[in-house]
């Protein structure tokens, strides 16, 4: 039995169809997230054109000196005629090929995608922790939180 605790933050915001299309090809475009996403300067994909289910996405970046190597599995993809959801799964987060951050169990990033008026885009995270983890459950809301506008700030300004 799981005794710990699940930290969940959503975020959304409201824009014209044109802005949500722009954003959903960008983000199914893996070779383009250096281009909108202010994280991933670097970024190695299955297929870095497109993003199917399945497919394993690696995206670098540099804090305090040090490379760090953030993993995801691409676990879901729904579409409809106005509407995409694709759902992000962390498989692990990397520095000097030396895994770090733990003690996040089942990190997943969910980003729906709504074409018509009155759509947007919605942020979803949520991840698992110990409850030897709850120590830290300031800097683990901070950092859910945090990582949730920043999809959504990037994907709202994609051109």
């Amino acid at each position: 039995m799981y005794m710990g605790r699940v930290f969940t933050h959503t975020a959304r915001r409201s824009l014209p169809p044109g802005v949500v299309d722009d954003a959903l090809d960008a983000f199914r475009n893996p070779s383009k997230w250096p281009e909108w996403n202010s994280i991933a300067k670097n970024l190695l994909a299955t297929n870095p054109e497109t993003m199917d289910e399945g497919d394993h996405l690696a995206i670098f970046q540099t804090i305090k000196g040090g490379l760090i190597e953030t993993k995801w599995l691409v676990k879901s993809i729904r579409s409809g005629d106005d509407f995409c959801e694709i759902e992000l799964l962390g498989e692990g987060q990397y520095r000097n090929e030396r895994q770090i951050a733990k003690g996040l169990k089942n990190l997943s990033v969910s980003i729906t995608f709504l074409s018509q008026d009155d759509g947007g885009i919605e942020v979803h995270s949520s991840c698992e922790v110990s409850r030897l983890m709850m120590i830290f459950s300031k800097q683990i809301n901070s950092f859910i939180e945090k990582q949730t506008h920043q999809f959504l700030e990037d994907l709202s300004d994609v051109n």
